[in-house]
């Protein structure tokens, strides 16, 4: 078998990454790379650090899900196609599919790629949508039974979540910035410090080695960011004594017009989309002033996009199903479509 470097020519680079970096690291939901393969058997090599969760690893073939599985710590390569017919070439995306966490000391590690045939790299897509959020965005609860109550990557697969389903239904590439229990002023035990707005300079800032400055220039631009913050943010107001809770209000429409604000310099030319209301709809006051506020500055490409609830339509870990991010899904391609013409 012909082995491949996931950074060489034949693979194209799917997430955020270092360019300097001295393997493929994939840190984020949805980091991974995309090629083409033309041939019989295709096996992936990782290398994974013994962490408290064990992270998880996807595949799709011309957009289809086909595999999921758990990555062992260690190195090993792991079967992906086989006795696959020559002569008959597939698109491969193999990327991490489940959220890191402040408990990894190392990224996910793809090394290479052995195959009995040949890749190419296929052509990147017309447009790159990011998305900033929390458990929603990472997909938490689109997998397992839903009495599973346990927080482990098991019930978190992006690839049935909503940025997922948004990127293939616009024929963009996707890259995420979100972790559970975050949020844009208070997660959802009310810690200040854990907020996206925090890291979204960094590489990877939800654990200590990726905590390092995200070099922007040296990837693409994103053409729309969709941002899906303010769930967590209810959490911890509400868990605020009663006299502080409209302070944490006028403290989450402050954090918000910063976070944009952030964002819009990053991506100068990009469309940016705030969808809140997937599970309720308590923040929609402050996060639709904060939208306002930065209309008014001057930032014409900019709204926000109200939800439909879930109403009850849940999977494991009592999150949204997976019929419910279709929904959004929808909600969220109409939005994208009028704003990008």
């Amino acid at each position: 078998m012909t082995r491949y470097d996931p950074r060489g020519a034949a693979c194209l680079r799917l997430g955020r990454f270092n360019p300097d970096e001295a393997g493929c690291d994939l840190w984020w939901s949805g980091s991974g790379v995309r090629t083409r393969f033309d041939g019989r058997r295709l096996e992936a090599e990782f290398t994974v650090a013994d962490d408290e969760h064990i992270p998880f690893a996807a595949v799709t073939v011309d957009s289809a899900p086909v595999a999921r599985f758990a990555l062992m710590p260690g190195t090993h390569r792991y079967d992906l196609l086989g006795r696959m017919e020559a002569g008959v070439a597939h698109d491969i995306e193999i990327r991490r599919d489940s959220q890191p966490t402040d408990c990894d000391t190392a990224p996910v590690v793809l090394n290479a790629l052995h195959a009995e045939g040949t890749l190419t790299a296929p052509a990147a897509k017309p447009r790159l949508i990011e998305f900033l959020g929390d458990s929603l965005t990472v997909g938490e609860g689109t997998v397992g039974p839903t009495d599973a109550m346990e927080w482990r990557m098991l019930w978190i697969s992006n690839q049935f979540a909503f940025p997922t389903l948004t990127a293939e239904a616009m024929d963009a590439e996707k890259r995420l910035v979100a972790l559970g229990g975050w949020g844009a002023y208070l997660s959802y035990d009310a810690n200040p410090a854990h907020t996206i707005g925090t890291i979204y300079e960094q590489l990877c800032g939800a654990c200590q080695a990726g905590a390092v400055p995200y070099e922007f220039n040296a990837q693409r631009a994103a053409d729309a960011v969709v941002i899906n913050l303010g769930t967590n943010d209810n959490s911890g107001i509400d868990s605020l004594p009663e006299a502080e809770r409209e302070a944490g209000l006028q403290a989450l429409e402050a954090c918000a017009v910063k976070l944009m604000e952030t964002v819009r310099a990053h991506n100068p030319n990009a469309a940016i989309l705030w969808a809140y209301g997937l599970c309720g709809n308590a923040m929609e006051a402050p996060l639709k002033r904060a939208v306002d506020r930065r209309i008014a500055a001057g930032d014409a490409r900019l709204r926000y996009l109200a939800l439909d609830d879930c109403n009850g339509s849940l999977g494991s870990r009592m999150h949204p199903s997976r019929q419910a991010h279709v929904r959004a899904t929808e909600q969220i391609v109409r939005a994208l479509g009028e704003m990008m013409k």
